[in-house]
């Protein structure tokens, strides 16, 4: 039997669906009925239900009938089922629909054009809401039946349940939360009028989530300037899923105007509007001297006004809470952020102002400002100021812990009806948002000390006090914190027009201007299928709704090129020429070596430590007369193979590992290479060098899973220990091939040459990076050091082609760790006896770029591996400067890792080519000549 249930997001059941045919004023009983007669189906959010609202909402603006509207809510609740349920797991034989959706013939019928099946193949049995209590009751009747028997001979007395004591236990109270105290909370929108520096303005209302706030006054910076004085300029749009801001600052970094306002799925009429707003306020007498854009809608906005610089939004968001450090707080920076907005939440960490952490939510809008808007929205409050103001009074807020959105209403309901008073309940949701914010999302993150509170969210005062309670911090509230993000953007173009003198891109304050082309169609990515507009404007296209990826994102583009070979693709090539030695096969895809031996075909996994030992088993098996297959990368297919035959849960790579031997085993090579490798070589004996404890057991959990316990005989599976030496790998490998007719002394002849194949591979990887070092003192540029182990490093499937992206949209110098001289660097004093082969090789590498200004660091890892997390606590003190740490999973995509990547490489001076700020590049030169030496002369 095989089974699988929903975690704790109601997306996919019936009280999801029962929360939007509400929303539209339909009893959900009717539902299905209704569903049966639409003619097509509104494209809905599968996935959480605040972004299901926004695509109902957005649905029927675009002129879909409610009917239609619930169409797509029915698909959407089977496509949530079949990616969160079913898994890719084959439907076969005749399939049972039960539970209280069975009864929604609109379910019904899209669970069987979903999934593919017929009416024969499919049927709603006549009880399907009881099948539960029906099968309970069945136990019973047999487990009573077999107890009667035994009694018949059995002598103990029956068992009584006296119930009298429960007839007089009443609820007398909930569980609760301390009450909240503004008294660790910095407001720094009270202060803004009397700082005596340079200031930003005060925004006029305190409001929470994606509620609508507009400045209705300029600044005191505008009111005291003659109004037929010109101002220079400087104008910043941050465009979210939920919330569009737009700022514009004087050359001092004064608040002149500010708008905060929903985006209702249009950006481009909103940023219009607004634009329009500042033209009829204030527009004559501004030069712009600049402009810039941000959030998820940047390259589209900033492709139709004309932005002279486009960022992404941490960015933005750092440099506006710096300007504010800065100005309001004698330079206290944050070194952690918050940002809570209407749908987004994002977390951000720094050091010394380099971005070395971030997450933002996925797929769940729980612990967010529309999830706190819907709950005062049921609950009849208005979420500007009086919700902050009821959950402050609360002497005794109740505990709601900290679920999705659906599951929290129904506690709410709950508590009401056993006589919770609402400003108790109020006080408990900002307490649910910080308990949401913090488990969900920063999860283990480090959590600094001046903590920055930002986004729409901010603005509710009762969340700020919830967060000071949970963290027993201070948190800072700065003012413009929903419109920070824009200040921040604002602030950027600025710098850039005063460095560069380039006059600006700006096209005017009416869009209606600006000619373009539109054309909508659906992602069909994940179960959320977004409706994409994609926008052609002078040639360039740009895209607006993808909400769960980068996928239709430009990234921020550099106006210079790599100084440096690719050498990933450099290393690809060395590694697959010990295969095949046809250098125009693609390496892409599987390599063969040949075909036609009489020894058979040895297939090789690309996967794990194959990314580093190719070589010598490469050469091993040709030189002993084998022929090669090596499985191609990691893609999709594989990856779902993977996840399909793992039993345990372990890290990504183990489980693409299983789709790689899976893919093998369909081609029917001969025999499955997948040794029991227990450690490698070291620089120093003194220290140990094992492999992971799942990459050493690789092979036997392989073979123990049911996926391939039949072509357990197919499987080569030595135990080696390199780091014994090659006589000993020499007896070890001839005994292990010995049944396979192999003579010792031919073995020992190919483990020999196995030898000289790896070594001269690992050379000629360091001679490439002593050139390369080279090049970059010669070009006085920066370079990115990865670091990471192999498979992480150099599969695409795995880090979602990162080094390519590096090297393509940001120019960047990428030098992998293998490609740096290495076997110097003695890291004892870091930790006495690193027991990790790979963990002491990052801590070299980590050290060998530390020293040196001009290289910086990227650290690729996975969830859920053991060794990195033992091994980043020593990072820090090997690399001495700020790192950006990556961790990949299956479920990783484009949108948070590509966002960090660009963060990371604004702070440390890649992107600003302008700006030379941090790049510390002239005092790097000798400390890179001598490493470069230290290379070639391997």
């Amino acid at each position: 039997a095989d089974y699988q249930t929903n975690g704790d997001c109601a997306a996919g059941t019936g009280s999801f669906m029962d929360q939007q045919a509400n929303r539209l004023l339909y009893d959900i009983e009717d539902v299905g009925e209704i569903v049966l007669a639409a003619g097509k189906a509104a494209t809905v959010a599968g996935r959480c239900s605040v972004f299901a609202k926004s695509d109902m909402i957005h649905a029927q603006q675009k002129g879909y009938q409610p009917p239609e509207v619930l169409k797509g809510l029915c698909d959407a609740v089977v496509r949530n089922f079949r990616g969160a349920i079913a898994r890719g797991k084959k439907i076969d034989g005749t399939v049972a629909f039960i539970g209280g959706v069975a009864a929604n013939e609109g379910a019904t019928e899209a669970m069987r054009a979903t999934f593919g099946l017929s009416e024969d193949q499919m049927f709603v049995p006549t009880y399907y809401a009881w099948m539960g209590a029906i099968g309970a009751a069945m136990l019973e009747a047999d487990k009573a039946a077999t107890d009667a028997a035994e009694s018949e001979t059995s002598t103990a007395a029956p068992f009584h349940l006296d119930l009298a004591p429960l007839q007089d236990l009443r609820i007398t109270g909930f569980p609760t939360s301390p009450a909240l105290s503004m008294e660790r909370v910095i407001l720094l929108r009270d202060r803004v009028r009397t700082t005596e520096q340079p200031t930003v303005g005060t925004l006029g209302a305190a409001a929470a989530g994606a509620a609508t706030v507009n400045a209705a006054a300029a600044d005191d910076a505008a009111a005291e300037t003659p109004s037929e004085t010109p101002i220079d300029a400087y104008l910043g749009v941050d465009v979210g899923s939920v919330s569009t801001n737009l700022v514009v600052l004087d050359s001092q970094g004064n608040v002149l105007k500010e708008i905060y306002t929903k985006t209702d799925g249009r950006p481009v009429e909103v940023v219009n509007r607004g634009l329009q707003e500042i033209w009829e306020e204030m527009g004559p007498r501004l030069n712009i001297r600049g402009v810039g854009t941000t959030g998820s809608g940047r390259e589209l906005i900033g492709e139709l006004i004309g932005a002279d610089i486009v960022t992404d939004e941490i960015t933005a968001h750092k440099t506006g809470s710096t300007f504010i450090g800065d100005t309001l707080l004698d330079g206290r920076r944050p070194d952690t952020i918050f940002e809570i907005g209407g749908q987004d939440s994002k977390f951000i960490s720094l050091e010394d102002g380099i971005v070395v952490d971030f997450a933002m939510n996925q797929a769940c809008a729980a612990g967010t400002g529309s999830f706190l808007e819907e709950q005062a929205e049921k609950l009849g409050i208005n979420i500007i100021g009086e919700f902050a103001e009821l959950a402050l009074s609360s002497p005794a807020p109740i505990r709601l812990g900290e679920r999705c959105t659906v599951f929290m209403e129904r506690d709410v309901n709950s508590y009401l009806q056993r006589g919770a008073e609402k400003r108790d309940l109020v006080a408990g949701l900002a307490y649910s948002i910080v308990h949401n914010y913090l488990n969900r999302l920063v999860a283990g993150h480090k959590i600094g000390d001046t903590i920055y509170f930002q986004g729409g969210t901010a603005y509710n005062d009762s969340v700020a006090a919830a967060f000071t309670e949970v963290l027993g911090k201070e948190i800072i509230v700065p003012p413009h914190n929903g419109v920070l993000g824009a200040v921040g953007i604002a602030l950027l173009a600025r710098e850039k027009a005063e460095t560069t003198g380039t006059p600006t891109r700006f096209r005017g304050w009416d869009l209606d201007q600006v000619e373009y082309t539109v054309r909508e169609f659906t992602c069909k990515g994940c179960t959320n299928e977004c409706d994409i507009r994609q926008f052609t404007i002078g040639g360039e296209k740009t895209y607006w709704g993808d909400k769960c990826s980068d996928r239709y994102r430009k990234r921020a583009k550099v106006e210079k090129q790599p100084v440096i070979p690719d050498l990933p693709a450099l290393r690809e090539r060395l590694l697959f020429a010990y295969v095949t030695t046809d250098e125009a096969v693609d390496t892409t895809g599987p390599v063969r070596s040949g075909s036609g031996s009489t020894r058979g075909t040895v297939g090789i996994p690309r996967s794990m430590y194959s990314f580093d030992r190719l070589p010598f088993w490469a050469t091993l098996f040709k030189d002993l007369g084998f022929d090669l297959l090596v499985s191609g990368q990691t893609d999709r297919l594989i990856k779902e193979a993977g996840i399909e035959s793992s039993v345990a849960e372990p890290c990504f790579p183990i489980r693409a590992a299983h789709g790689h031997v899976a893919w093998l085993l369909e081609q029917g090579v001969d025999h499955l290479f997948l040794p029991n490798m227990l450690n490698e070589e070291t620089d120093t004996p003194e220290v140990e060098s094992h492999a992971c404890a799942w990459g050493q057991t690789l092979p036997f959990v392989v073979m123990a899973a049911p996926a391939f316990e039949s072509h357990a005989h197919r499987f080569l599976y030595p135990t080696v220990h390199f780091r014994r030496g090659p006589d000993y790998v020499r007896r070890t490998l001839a005994d292990y091939l010995r049944p396979l007719g192999l003579r010792r002394a031919e073995v020992e002849r190919a483990v020999d040459r196995a030898y000289e194949a790896q070594a001269e591979f690992r050379a000629a990887l360091v001679r490439a990076g002593a050139d390369a070092l080279a090049l970059l003192a010669e070009h006085d540029e920066l370079g990115v050091v990865l670091i990471g182990r192999p498979y992480n490093m150099y599969d695409p499937g795995l880090n979602m082609d990162l080094p390519a992206k590096l090297r393509r949209l940001y120019g960047v110098n990428v030098i992998p760790m293998d490609f740096l001289p290495l076997w110097e660097e003695d890291t004892r004093d870091i930790t006495p006896n690193m027991f990790w082969n790979y963990g002491r090789k990052i801590l070299q590498a980590a050290r060998v770029a530390g020293r040196h200004p001009r290289l910086h660091l990227i650290y690729i890892t996975n969830f859920k591996c053991g060794p990195d997390s033992y091994i980043k606590q020593f990072m820090r003190k090997a690399a001495r400067d700020p790192f950006l740490v990556l961790q990949f999973d299956e479920h990783s995509n484009d949108a948070g890792a590509m966002t960090r990547v660009e963060a990371y490489l604004d702070s440390k001076g890649f992107l600003r080519w302008w700006s030379r700020e941090g790049a510390g590049r002239t005092s790097a030169h000798d400390d890179t000549c001598r490493l470069a030496a230290e290379g070639r002369s391997r």
